[in-house]
């Protein structure tokens, strides 16, 4: 048997296998670790259907798993003849704006199967094999100008089951609106039902097979609907599934429509032997549409301040506001955004605020909501501006020739196909006005940022908004532990961080039980490109000198990012890089003490390093600065504590 499966894999490498009823293909990634194995192979039924297998140096990712879609009523993928295979090398450099890695490199094997169907028509597997992983998607052949409809999309994602995942249930509260607030199920069993049945949300990582393996969906163009995925597959496997009807904000169909051709969303497996491979990888961002913005010199990634966190009346008045750029300024922060209702300020009014942080060095990000839900003529200015193109631009066209700086764009509140062509139609237009973007209450980040580099931030993450109630507050440490291996790998993430501040809520005092290190260390853990720090201004400015140097210097993008050691829900010590300066932040999970022990990059050995530490309690620091003498590190830290440290 076994050399019968050597000569499989031969005949399979030299372009396809024949055996048993079965057809194979296989491409491989430059360093030949990774492969993506297609196969034709015949059911009990009698048909004859598309699967596909990933692995890493052999060892399987993803088991065999159904490919192929149903469009008005016709089936690609079952009892189709494979009609071409052409291959290419992909291998560019780009810069991003905003990430984890600025410079960054696309290098692939691509390999393009046309089939035709039992009807006679064609369609296209697109296949890129990367070294830490893969993606693929289809693209529906022809020319047409009706509308086609995608009655149901057949992927699975088959993955061994024997390891844990770390996934969070679809959103469905009694808002029913799919913002990706949820709490992540650690630990689980792979192929677990959540509690609900609208299923799981993208992203999902595995522990499996003595891998890691990463899920999750890249490139929405507007001509498909973001999609999750449930358990409806093989054996309870995952299985692509479209938007909820039952969705707010549009009554239609969320099932995929458009012409012909037509490319659906890129279906993204990253592998790799440690979660690092995980945490690095930029495969979504990899397969998006290179920038359309030709003149990047005004984007320029930031931390900013926000004093909605703890009072959110403040926006409305003109004298916070100032007390807030005044504060931007002496922290050298560069962005102050001013939040939900702003148009009712108070005294000389945004515009003059606009006018005086322009004196300050500091630049104005103003709040607006996405108009994606009905119509409020009466509140026209506030709410529904950025819904028309003619009102989003001319708005556009206003706050820019004030000087505002950008934007946060807040209340999709559907994964339905039609609010998901919004996203880039606002992106583009808010560069064609030179304005930055922050996507709030948005869909999950597919890599738009790679084609409108404009674009800082997405929340699509239960973050700091939530800690006005105490089981999120208990919560805390162990979400801000996962999400750096699940939401935060796809793209920046808007979680508002680094609140030292108990927040009131309707007037009820919510407790904060993460340490102020670990609060400090979430500033380099969590990646954004728009950092807003949420806190109000007198928590920063009553911080001692070595935290509130800290937070003075720390850049909001990165030229390189490394995990030094983690483990979901459990620890998260970070280490990123911007120029020569090294930042350095740990997170415990747990509510146990403990001492954390990891290595250093080589490069800060003989560098002066400056650690803040848990201090007594959870309320107090402790900082040195020491010589680094030696690769490892330990250094103690309390239950649901931290540490930050960076180079003098």
């Amino acid at each position: 048997m076994k050399t019968v499966n050597y000569f499989l894999l031969l005949i399979a490498f030299l372009g396809g296998a024949h055996h048993a009823c079965a057809t194979s293909w296989k491409i491989v990634s430059p360093n030949k670790q990774v492969q993506f194995t297609l196969e034709q192979r015949k059911g009990a039924d009698g048909k004859v259907r598309l699967s596909y297998q990933v692995s890493l140096n052999k060892v399987t990712a993803v088991q065999p798993s159904l490919l192929g879609l149903v469009m008005d009523g016709t089936h690609y993928g079952m009892d189709c003849k494979l009609v071409s295979k052409t291959n290419k090398i992909i291998d560019e450099t780009y810069t991003l704006k905003s990430g984890k890695r600025l410079q960054t490199r696309n290098h692939c094997h691509e390999a393009t199967y046309t089939f035709r169907n039992a009807q006679q028509k064609d369609f296209q597997l697109v296949v890129r094999v990367f070294d830490d992983g893969v993606a693929f998607r289809y693209v529906l052949c022809g020319k047409t100008d009706e509308q086609k409809v995608i009655d149901e999309e057949l992927t699975e994602f088959s993955v061994p089951t024997r390891g844990k995942a770390w996934i969070h249930p679809y959103d469905w509260n009694s808002r029913f609106k799919p913002s990706y607030e949820q709490y992540s199920m650690n630990g689980i069993a792979i192929n677990s039902s959540p509690k609900h049945d609208k299923g799981w949300a993208f992203p999902m990582l595995f522990e499996t097979n003595g891998l890691w393996c990463f899920i999750t969906e890249a490139m929405l163009d507007g001509t498909y609907p973001a999609t999750h995925i449930d358990n409806s597959g093989t054996n309870h496997c995952y299985k692509i599934r479209f938007p909820e009807k039952e969705e707010p904000i549009l009554p239609d169909d969320p099932k995929p429509m458009s012409v012909l051709p037509w490319c659906t969303p890129w279906r993204v497996v990253a592998v790799g032997e440690s979660l690092n491979d995980i945490f690095q990888c930029q495969i979504v961002q990899h397969v998006n549409p290179q920038s359309v913005v030709d003149d990047e010199s005004w984007i320029k990634p930031g931390r900013a301040t926000w004093s909605w966190w703890y009072n959110g009346g403040s926006v409305r008045s003109y004298a916070e506001q100032i007390k807030y750029v005044d504060f931007c300024a002496k922290m050298g922060w560069e962005y102050s955004l001013i939040d939900a209702g702003w148009q009712l300020m108070d005294g000389l009014g945004v515009k003059s605020v606009v006018d005086y942080a322009k004196t300050r060095n500091v630049g104005i990000w103003l709040w607006y909501h996405s108009a994606s839900g009905p119509s409020n003529p009466a509140d026209v200015n506030r709410f529904d501006v950025m819904g028309r193109a003619e009102t989003r631009r001319a708005e556009m066209k206003r706050i820019s020739e004030w000087g505002v700086t950008g934007i946060k764009v807040d209340f999709f509140d559907t994964d339905k196909q039609g609010v998901i062509a919004m996203y880039p139609q606002i992106l583009k237009d808010a560069a064609d006005y030179y304005l930055m973007v922050d996507l709030h209450g948005a869909t999950l980040p597919r890599g738009f940022e790679r084609t409108f580099p404009n674009l800082m931030t997405t929340e699509a993450i239960r973050g700091a908004e939530s800690l006005g109630q105490q089981p999120r507050c208990d919560k805390a440490a162990e979400h801000n532990a996962t999400v750096p291996f699940t939401r935060n790998v796809v793209g920046s993430m808007d979680y508002t961080p680094v609140t030292f501040s108990d927040k009131i809520r309707k007037g009820v005092q919510a407790y904060r039980r993460t340490s102020v290190a670990h609060q400090l260390a979430l500033a380099v853990v969590f990646e954004s490109g728009f950092q807003c720090l949420a806190d109000r201004a007198e928590a920063y400015l009553a911080l001692p000198d070595k935290p509130k140097k800290f937070l003075m210097q720390i850049p909001a993008a990165w030229d390189e990012s490394i995990l030094l050691d983690g483990y979901p829900s459990d620890r998260a010590i970070i280490a990123r890089r911007m120029g020569e300066k090294w930042y350095i932040g740990g997170i415990n999970g747990l509510k146990e003490s403990r001492t954390f022990e990891f290595s250093l990059p080589e490069s800060l050995i003989g560098k002066k390093l400056t650690v803040i530490r848990d201090g007594k309690d959870i309320h107090t620091f402790e900082s040195e600065t020491i010589e680094v003498s030696t690769a490892t590190l330990k250094i103690p830290v309390l239950g649901e504590g931290g540490f930050a440290a960076f180079i003098e």
